[in-house]
């Protein structure tokens, strides 16, 4: 079960630099009347906005990798129940599944409305972490 677990969080960080990397490859196009060095958050070009977006995924993924080392620390610690252990697993696995769904519809960044979302559900996923341990 670890094993595929750590599988599956491997892969996705991979695939995730990997697209990051790919869109960062990218030159970007300018539109007539923008003036380089003044970006706005309006702007439309792959470069400027995706930047956000992406630190926002990166955000999550991080915030995720740490409630995960959490739960592999109280686990090995046996402060958590086998049980507690697999449904708090699977609660990141599916914020980081909701997360990557999420940025993939849209470019491979997250729009403010789910980031936030995302954001209470982690939150919500720490204040587990705590009361089941």
């Amino acid at each position: 079960m670890r094993s595929t677990l750590k599988t599956i969080t491997v892969a996705t960080f991979v695939l995730s630099l990997a697209a990051g990397g790919a869109l960062a490859a990218n030159p970007s196009s300018h539109h007539e009347g923008h003036h380089p060095g003044t970006p706005s958050m309006n702007d439309t070009r792959p470069g400027m906005p995706l930047m956000v977006r992406h630190v926002r995924l990166d955000r999550v993924l991080g915030e995720l990798g740490s409630a995960q080392q959490s739960i592999r620390q109280d686990e090995a610690m046996h402060r958590l129940s086998a049980s507690a252990y697999r449904r708090l697993e699977g609660e990141v696995g599916a914020i980081r599944s909701r997360a990557m769904m999420v940025a993939d519809m849209h470019g491979g960044g997250l729009p403010r409305a789910s980031y936030q979302h995302l954001q209470q559900d982690i939150h919500k996923l720490d204040r587990d972490i705590v009361r089941m341990s």
